[in-house]
């Protein structure tokens, strides 16, 4: 004969099959107060397996004191008698770090109706839960940057958008010419601010220091202490007693310094700092802070030419030319599996213009090459292509494909210029060397033409819009495979365009003389530049050709 499962054995039953996918649960008799927690409960809150809380209220000082605690436990009751519910806590680790929670409370009534078990279930959704928060926290930024091209304001303005909920202290460096210069200082304290500035001033920042933003910017390597050793401290004083007082005084928990980044050259430092809160930074804090860097490098690239670009625009025609000629893009790489050449030639009077190429290597191995045109002339058109070449970058360099990094982009843009002022054409590609792979997505832009040795074409493309046009638009991505010798020619419509003849007959012709020009991508460039009747254009023109190996 079978006996029937006792209540609790059937408890261990439910917990080991939960275990199995990651889920803890829980029981609290309401009759005596006992709690019980599966075996796997213990870890989700750092502690040991098989640890219990020795009550529901015990048990709910484990979570972060910034949360709505649920401590009148008939409350509690009252709430889940009406249905199961559900919340995203943080979970107090007993190192002083956080982790995100998720619960589902519900009863178990006697036979009678009443009320008898409080139970849930909890499981670890800290990985998921982080990177929400940060996404929309770079989405801020991204918005706080793009309102304005005043430095020191936006800088102060993103600084705060960081504490409390990322750190307790926000401090933004740049250098400039051999020295330091604190340009932001978050907290939410006021008071606490002031003391910051004026310790910065009384203790300026020295270009030496073997810690903190200034080594940052020396070696161009983050730093991260989840826990800062008094030794740190000991450094940062230099001998300075008072110094070391005022220091240890704060009480510093955590710590990350990140470089700003333009380029080959870093240009600043963020740092972020816990004190108060007692929060322990880890290595997911530190990549956040780096990406968050990216995006303030790219704001302060913008700033700073946009400064440059308005003082040398009152007058000083030869120092804009300058400017336009250092917004060309780096050098073409240098790589086994494509060479490239290009063109770019400002057309008009105005001697600035909007079009812009680039190709480069990303992190993953890929190739990554991008054209675009942003619609008018002079200052305003450079600057906005400034900031679409600049993000477009840092979103491949993020690892984003070609149609998701133009939607992010078109998302800014429409955001940014919501009268339109910001449209822009593009085509974005990606190249996996190894897989001999293109995919591609374009907005607006004219069709790339793929040369083999049967013919001339037309990569594929959807009639997608203009970057700045449809907000939520989606932008298309394809894909195809290449071959050894087949050749890429991306152009701005300064290329092709000729007054009062269709764009197809246009496109047609390139197609055409692409067929006839030499192999070698400096010697095709050379070809199309001298037999399109539309060149030279008063138009801006930029021409890249990529031949695969």
């Amino acid at each position: 004969m079978f006996r029937q499962a006792s209540s609790r054995e059937w408890r261990i039953v439910i917990a080991s099959a939960l275990e199995q996918m990651d889920i803890a649960s829980w029981e609290l008799n309401l009759d005596t107060g006992e709690l019980w927690w599966s075996e796997n409960a213990g870890p989700l809150f750092g502690r040991p397996r098989g640890f219990v809380p020795a009550g529901f209220a015990e048990a709910d000082k484990m979570f972060a004191s910034e949360d709505q605690r649920p401590r009148d436990l008939d409350l509690v009751i009252e709430k889940v008698s009406e249905g199961p519910v559900e919340v995203e806590r943080r979970a107090l680790l007993p190192d002083g770090s956080i982790r995100w929670t998720y619960h589902r409370y519900f009863l178990m009534n006697d036979g009678d109706g009443r009320p008898q078990r409080l139970a849930g279930m909890m499981t670890d959704i800290d990985e998921r839960k982080r990177r929400e928060i940060e996404d929309d926290l770079l989405i801020e930024a991204s918005h706080v940057l793009g309102r304005s091209l005043e430095l020191e304001k936006t800088l102060d303005a993103t600084a705060q958008l960081l504490v409390p909920s990322v750190a307790d202290w926000c401090v933004i460096h740049l250098s400039d010419e051999g020295s330091l210069e604190g340009v932001a200082i978050a907290h939410v304290d006021p008071e606490k601010v002031r003391w910051a500035r004026k310790m910065q001033e009384e203790y300026p920042p020295e270009m030496d220091a073997p810690y903190g933003p200034a080594h940052v910017i020396r070696t161009g390597e983050p730093e991260l202490y989840s826990e800062i050793p008094d030794e740190v401290l000991v450094a940062s004083a230099r001998g300075d007693e008072r110094r070391l007082e005022l220091l240890r005084s704060v009480g510093y928990r955590s710590a990350l310094v990140v470089p700003l980044r333009s380029g080959d050259s870093v240009i600043g430092a963020m740092t972020l700092v816990t004190s108060e809160s007692n929060r322990r930074f880890d290595q997911n804090s530190l990549e956040f802070a780096e990406r968050l860097g990216g995006q303030m490098a790219v704001f302060i690239d913008n700033a700073r030419l946009h400064t440059k670009l308005l003082d040398a625009w009152k007058g000083q025609s030869e120092a804009i030319e300058t400017l336009q000629k250092g917004l060309t893009p780096d050098p073409l790489p240098e790589l086994a599996s494509v060479a490239f050449a290009a063109h770019y030639e400002i057309g008009g009077e105005e001697k600035v213009g909007g079009d812009w190429y680039n190709a480069f290597l990303l992190p993953s191995g890929l190739v990554a090459m991008v054209i675009g045109d942003v619609v008018g002339r002079g200052v305003p058109a450079v600057t906005t292509m400034t900031e679409y070449r600049n993000a477009l970058r840092v979103l491949l360099v993020e690892g984003y494909g070609p149609g998701e990094a133009i939607s992010r982009l078109n998302s800014y843009a429409t955001w940014r210029s919501p009268d339109g002022a910001g449209f822009a054409t593009a085509s974005c590609l990606l190249y996996d060397p190894d897989k001999s792979l293109l995919t591609w997505a374009s907005a607006g832009h004219p069709p790339t033409m793929l040369r083999s040795a049967t013919g001339v074409e037309r990569l594929d493309h959807r009639s997608d819009p203009p970057i700045g046009v449809k907000s939520d638009h989606s932008f298309a991505e394809f894909s195809r495979q290449l071959s050894g010798g087949q050749t890429l020619v991306l152009y701005t419509d300064g290329l092709i365009e000729h007054r009062k003849e269709n764009i197809d007959v246009s496109i047609d012709r390139l197609a055409t003389e692409l067929a006839k020009a030499p192999s070698a991508p400096e010697g095709a460039v050379k070809h199309l530049l001298s037999r399109l009747p539309s060149y030279p254009s008063k138009d801006d023109v930029a021409i890249l050709v990529a031949q695969f190996e």
